[in-house]
C-alpha cells in the first residue's frame, strides 16, 4: 500500500517555492507514495498545474478568498483529510496555516514545512504568527521546520529557538536549462535580437522584495558598444510601476516584460548574464536554473545566495540596495567577455555537481522516512 503524501502550498503561480512542491510531486518514488497537490486558492491556469495534470497528480484547488481568513476552505481542507487519510503533510508557505489544526485533528503520522525564506519574515502575522509559534517555539504537534540554506536554519533558531532544523537546499532539473548555442540563436533570431546583442536577465515576481526599481536604475547606468538589452521575466503587483519607471529612465526601448513564461530554460539560454538584486531571498531556484543555463550571476548577498555563488568564480555578490554596486558588477562583465564565459563555466559545472533536483527529493524521502520510523510507520516493501 503506498502512503500519501499531502503537499499543501498557497497556490501554482511560478515562484520557488512552487517549483519544489510540483518537484516533489513529479519526482517522489511512485513505488513507496502517493502525491497529492493541494493548492489554497483557485486555479492559476499556469504550466505548473499542467505538469502535475499531465503526470496524473491528483490536483485539488480551494478557493480561498485573497487577503483573509476562509473558514470555508478549511471545511474542504478537512474534506480531503478525510477522503485520503495522509501519511504525510507537507506545506509550504500559507499552507500551514489552514493544514496545522488539521494535522492535529487527524492526527497524521508526519507533520514536515519548508521554511523557503529568512523564518521572520516567512511567519507572517496575526494567525501565521500564532501558529509557527505554537509548531516551532512550543513543538506543539510535532511539525518539523526544513531549512532550504544554512542561513534560513539561522534565522528557524533565532526566531523559534528551534535548534538544527534540517537543512534541504532546493534542487532542479539541471538537464533542462544545458546550454544549446544553436536554439539559442534560433531563439533570438525568432524574437529579433541581434546576434552580437548582451542580453542581461531577470526572473521573479514583480514584489518589493525583488527590488525590479534598483535594477531599473542600475541598467540605465550601463554602457555598451554593442545592442544591450534587459529581460523581465515574471508577472505581479508592481508590473505596471516598472513599466512607468522603464519610460522615465529612457530605457524602455531596451527592456523588454516577458510575463509568466513557460519557456524559461529557452530564454535563459539566449542570455548572457543573469541578476537577482533582491532585498532578502531564501535558495532561489531561479540562480540555480541560471547556473545550470551557463550564465555568471549578479546578486546580493542575502539568505541563502552566497551559498549557491562563489563570489568572483561564478558570479559577483553585492550588497543589497545600492544600485553603485549593482551598476558596477555587471558592468564589468559587460565590459570583459572573457571574465562572462569563465564564470558561466563555472556556474555551469557548480550546478551540475550541487543543485540536482533528485538529490533534493532524495533528501526530503530519507526525513520522511525518518519521522514515519519514530512514529512506528515504515515504508512498505
Amino acid at each position: 500500500m503506498k502512503l500519501t503524501v499531502f503537499q499543501v502550498v498557497y497556490s501554482l503561480t511560478p515562484g520557488g517555492a512552487e517549483r519544489l512542491v510540483v518537484n516533489l510531486c513529479l519526482f517522489l518514488s511512485r513505488d513507496r507514495y502517493q502525491p497529492v497537490c493541494v493548492a489554497l486558492r483557485e486555479p492559476q491556469r499556469t504550466h505548473y498545474e499542467q505538469l502535475l495534470q499531465e503526470a496524473q497528480v491528483p490536483l485539488y484547488f480551494l478557493y480561498k478568498t485573497e487577503g483573509k481568513a476562509d473558514v470555508a476552505v478549511y471545511r474542504r481542507l478537512d474534506a480531503l483529510f478525510q477522503q485520503h487519510r495522509p501519511a504525510v503533510v507537507h506545506t509550504h508557505l500559507l499552507g500551514l496555516n489552514y493544514a496545522y489544526p488539521l494535522m492535529l485533528k487527524h492526527r497524521t503520522p508526519v507533520r514536515v514545512h519548508t521554511v523557503h525564506s529568512l523564518a521572520w519574515r516567512e511567519r507572517g502575522v496575526r494567525v501565521g504568527k500564532l501558529i509557527r509559534t505554537l509548531a516551532f517555539r512550543y513543538r506543539i504537534g510535532g511539525v518539523v521546520p526544513v531549512a532550504v540554506a544554512n542561513e534560513i536554519a539561522r534565522t528557524i533558531e533565532q526566531v523559534y529557538g528551534y535548534k538544527n532544523p534540517p537543512i534541504i537546499p532546493n534542487g532542479i532539473s539541471t538537464e533542462e536549462y544545458a546550454p544549446n548555442p544553436e536554439k539559442r540563436a534560433q531563439f533570438r533570431a525568432a524574437h529579433g535580437v541581434e546576434p552580437d546583442a548582451l542580453v542581461i536577465v531577470h526572473v521573479g515576481r514583480f514584489v518589493e522584495l525583488k527590488n525590479h526599481a534598483l535594477l531599473l536604475q542600475a541598467f540605465a547606468q550601463l554602457r555598451c558598444a554593442q545592442p544591450l538589452y534587459l529581460w523581465l521575466v515574471g508577472d505581479g503587483e508592481l508590473r505596471p510601476q516598472m513599466e512607468q519607471l522603464a519610460q522615465e529612465l529612457g530605457i524602455a526601448d531596451r527592456v523588454r516584460f516577458w510575463g509568466i513564461r513557460a519557456d524559461v530554460p529557452e530564454l535563459l539560454n539566449a542570455a548572457d548574464i543573469f541578476t537577482l538584486p533582491s532585498k532578502y531571498e531564501g535558495n532561489p531556484m531561479s540562480i540555480m536554473e541560471a547556473m545550470a543555463a551557463g550564465l555568471p550571476v549578479v546578486a546580493t548577498a542575502v539568505g541563502g545566495i552566497p551559498e549557491l555563488v562563489d563570489q568572483d568564480i561564478s558570479g559577483v555578490l553585492i550588497p543589497p540596495n545600492s544600485v553603485e554596486s549593482l551598476a558596477c558588477a555587471l558592468q564589468r562583465l559587460l565590459d570583459n567577455a572573457t571574465l562572462r564565459l569563465q564564470m558561466g563555466r563555472a556556474a555551469y559545472e557548480r550546478a551540475q555537481q550541487r543543485f540536482s533536483v533528485r538529490h533534493t527529493v532524495q533528501l526530503y524521502e530519507a526525513l520522511y522516512a525518518k519521522l514515519l520510523a519514530k512514529r512506528g510507520r515504515m515504508y512498505p516493501n
